[in-house]
């Protein structure tokens, strides 16, 4: 078994910012296993300045929307091209990374681990008393394929309900938060039907269903990438930066411009 693959989904034409982003992955892990997870409708001859890679498609409804993009990342098939590796590490085009880490941090045995979030409502929600340990956002996250494909199967067993509908899948959240039972496996439905993004699932519902499924805590997470308030995020890592981060041109653009590879590596 391999110990890791990066995988790339992309759904469009590559903009000027997601080339920043590629020139960033090719300075520091150009020597990986490389996947690109695209829609059956779009043409790869605009991936031919991307290094050598492999594209796996899923149907083109995977990729309409936010939404439609978590559902793919919470089923068996999505990660099934990938059994014969240990884990895969979620490379969006909205990420960067500084430093080649990948090995480092498949070596810290985590099931999980992406940028932290800060006071997620979700997660208070989720827990009977008080937030879980971080949870992590996954467009630059590391994942271990075969505890997520546990969890997938666990959470499809339990199902006994299911709906395409998004605002009924919110609603059940609701009535359990009402009910004082979001703590508990609340969703009984198959893990696609989750009502919110697909990281919220892996964060915060995951351990429910596979106890030993292990989260990176908020301090090693900080370690490993920022998201949101980078200056802040910078400051509790001792001024020092992370493995990558995600959203670098949404949150604080002027803070990451200093760090941008903007030239083709």
């Amino acid at each position: 078994m391999k110990k890791v693959a990066i995988v790339i989904p992309i759904f469009r034409m590559i903009t000027r910012d997601e080339q920043v982003s590629l020139n960033h992955l090719n300075k520091f892990l150009r020597s990986y296993d490389l996947y690109l997870v695209i829609p059956e409708s779009l043409d790869t001859k605009i991936f031919k300045k991307i290094r050598s890679k492999k594209i796996i498609r899923f149907a083109s409804e995977n990729f309409t929307s936010v939404r439609t993009y978590s559902a793919l990342l919470i089923t068996r098939d999505f990660y099934r091209p990938f059994v014969n590796y240990k884990y895969i590490f979620i490379y969006q085009l909205d990420a960067l990374v500084f430093s080649d880490q990948l090995n480092f941090w498949c070596d810290k045995g985590y099931d999980y681990i992406g940028a932290p979030f800060f006071n997620p409502i979700i997660g208070g929600l989720s827990y009977k008393l008080g937030n879980p340990i971080s949870g992590g956002n996954g467009g630059f996250s590391l994942r271990k394929v075969s505890s997520f494909i546990k969890v997938i199967d666990y959470a499809e067993k339990l199902a006994t309900q299911g709906s395409s509908n998004p605002f009924i899948r919110k609603l059940w959240f609701i009535m359990a938060v009402l009910n004082s039972r979001s703590h508990k496996i609340w969703l009984n439905a198959p893990p696609k039907d989750y009502p919110f993004n697909e990281d919220g699932f892996w964060s915060y519902e995951a351990v429910k269903y596979y106890p030993k499924f292990q989260i990176a805590p908020f301090k090693e997470a900080l370690k490993f990438s920022f998201e949101r308030f980078p200056r802040k995020c910078f400051e509790l890592n001792n001024n020092q930066l992370p493995f990558g981060c995600h959203a670098w041109a949404k949150y604080d653009r002027n803070f990451w411009n200093q760090f941008a590879i903007v030239k083709h590596a």
